[in-house]
């Protein structure tokens, strides 16, 4: 069966991100590093989250975590040291995932190990070197076992040049399909979080097959505007509504500019109008919305409403749905949904943070989708 993921597994600082992100770059696949989308989803780095929280409690995060990566992902994920020895972790990842073990030579890791401070301890009540050595006998045959490719580069050479050697011995049938390459639209209303957090994903490598086409609003004090002009947009169209205009009249408006860019896909990033059946019927099928909730729960409800009413109602659940644009308020078909446990203290504010940051992922799944 063909697996839609490279899942790059090895010891800690083997070189999994580095190897990872010149693979993806010379095969033009989405990369997915689940040690930064961890750091992503919590606002925390791994050595900051372990130290307030606990190993326990970073591993069922990186459970979640890998979990979400097997259902849509489709290109090169690099893993983190330890994330295998879950075995849930691993049986998720290997559903959809052919694993390479990276073995360069242990010697060389441990002597950049032992200058690396930023990497949290397992265990600091021995010395380092005893900790690594313990580290790696405990998991190197965890890694063999698991691989289906083993590959052993040169941990000093070029980058690129053992990146092509790791391709050259991996047969071509593993590798995952580049996803095609796609224009897309943004519209936006507001701040511009999403979008900024499409280009930072796009900077880590995922969505590489992307280009940013149009960016339209419907605010001319829109400060999403100023983060478009800053990410390279084609195109930055301002189309105010005139008083008392009707809906129909604004869309023809916005159907005259899509005509021009020709987009693959638009996004709805936060815009805040309804959109007419005369743009439905055009473009409603190349059209997705980020709704702030797992519909149809809380359908028809904008932003704080949705989050005060999670709280309100004593949900376990939010998240976020990226669904087609119908005439009927969020009632379109769902393309992807990204769900998040409702903590303790949460409050709107909160939850309406971390939901952006599922809004801003499910749009990575749909744009890296063939």
């Amino acid at each position: 069966m063909l697996k839609q993921n490279i899942v790059l597994i090895g010891f800690r600082g083997c070189g999994k991100t580095t190897y990872g992100k010149a693979l993806a770059k010379l095969l033009g696949l989405p990369f997915a590093d689940l040690d930064e989308e961890i750091e992503y989803v919590t606002g925390m780095t791994i050595e900051e989250y372990v130290e307030r929280y606990g190993w326990q409690e970073f591993r069922e995060v990186e459970q979640r975590v890998s979990h979400d990566f097997t259902r849509n992902f489709s290109g090169i994920v690099a893993t983190g040291g330890g994330t295998i020895e879950n075995s849930k972790n691993l049986q998720n990842l290997k559903k959809t995932g052919s694993f390479v073990f990276l073995n360069p030579n242990f010697t060389k890791i441990k002597k950049y190990l032992m200058k690396d401070t930023s990497r949290p301890r397992l265990n600091p009540s021995i010395p380092l070197a005893q900790e690594i050595d313990q580290m790696w006998q405990q998991r190197k045959d965890i890694y063999s076992a698991s691989g289906d490719y083993e590959v052993n580069p040169d941990y000093d050479g070029d980058v690129m040049e053992e990146a092509k050697k790791i391709i050259a011995q991996i047969p071509d049938h593993a590798w995952p399909k580049k996803p095609v390459d796609k224009r897309i639209a943004v519209f936006a209303s507001g701040n511009g979080t999403v979008l900024k957090g499409l280009r930072e994903a796009q900077i880590k490598g995922r969505i590489p097959n992307t280009t940013f086409g149009l960016f339209l609003t419907d605010n001319p004090d829109s400060p999403a505007i100023k983060v478009a002009k800053d990410l390279g947009f084609e195109g930055i169209e301002i189309v105010k509504p005139e008083k008392g205009q009707e809906r129909e009249d604004y869309d023809r408006e916005v159907l005259n500019v899509l005509r021009e860019y020709q987009p693959d896909q638009i996004l709805l990033a936060g815009f805040m109008r309804i959109l007419s059946k005369i743009y439905v019927s055009q473009y409603g099928t190349k059209t997705f919305n980020a709704h702030p909730s797992l519909l149809p729960k809380f359908a028809g409800l904008k932003d704080m409403e949705v989050h005060e009413k999670v709280l309100d109602h004593e949900e376990k659940y939010t998240g976020c749905t990226i669904h087609k644009v119908t005439e009927e308020v969020d009632a379109g078909e769902i393309a992807v949904q990204r769900k998040i446990l409702v903590e303790a203290d949460d409050t709107p504010e909160t939850l309406r943070a971390r939901v952006q940051k599922q809004e801003i992922l499910g749009f990575c799944e749909l744009l890296e989708r063939k």
